[in-house]
């Protein structure tokens, strides 16, 4: 996964910080994160998106994430009464296989995307103002938070304290910037530690 920092607009008009916030905006590049990922990002309306299209980019042996949970576990099913063990790599493969069977046979794209698996990589670029941010770091960098969701905003959280540190030094889960965790009985457990590696992020 890679994050690039595109552009920033950081308005030198003089109010308050949470005034600011409003106004200064960001542009990413994320690049190789899953369309599962994807998914969960861009339900953070106050945004503006641009991700790459699978309906007109070949998805030919196409990349993909693989969670650390399903690392070394195979996927067993059955096909015309046969038990099958494939390794995760080897069904993303079989999946590959059967994507350039529809192209082969002239399906559009737009159709044999429909087979493609949520752990397909993707590119997305998208803009959001301060206070969206802030809103989007708060909530994905929770420990609670999906794992590769959190990998990304942990990247943004580090590039924008660099770049604006009066505003983002402070930014990270709830139970860092305000000593609760918001979660309640769904809570890690880990709050000093927490506090303690945003502290020093």
């Amino acid at each position: 996964m890679k994050v690039i920092l595109i552009s920033k607009n950081l308005p030198d008009i003089d109010i308050n910080s949470h005034e600011l916030e409003k106004h200064i905006t960001f542009t990413f590049l994320v690049d190789g994160i899953s369309r599962a990922c994807s998914h969960q990002l861009v339900r953070h309306r106050l945004a503006s998106y641009s991700q790459q299209s699978q309906r007109y980019v070949s998805m030919k042996n196409f990349p993909y994430v693989t969670p650390p949970s399903i690392e070394n576990k195979n996927v067993t099913f059955t096909v015309k009464g046969e038990k099958i063990s494939l390794t995760y790599d080897e069904f993303m493969k079989l999946i590959g296989e059967a994507y350039e069977s529809l192209i082969e046979q002239n399906t559009p794209k737009e159709d044999a995307r429909f087979i493609l698996p949520n752990s397909c990589t993707t590119r997305i670029v998208f803009t959001m103002n301060g206070k969206e941010l802030i809103h989007f770091l708060k909530l994905r960098t929770c420990n609670r938070a999906q794992w590769e969701i959190r990998e990304m905003a942990l990247k943004i959280l580090k590039i924008v304290r660099t770049t604006l540190p009066e505003i983002f030094n402070n930014v990270g889960p709830g139970c860092f910037t305000t000593g609760i965790c918001p979660e309640g009985e769904k809570s890690c457990g880990k709050k000093e530690e927490v506090i303690k590696f945003f502290k020093s992020l």
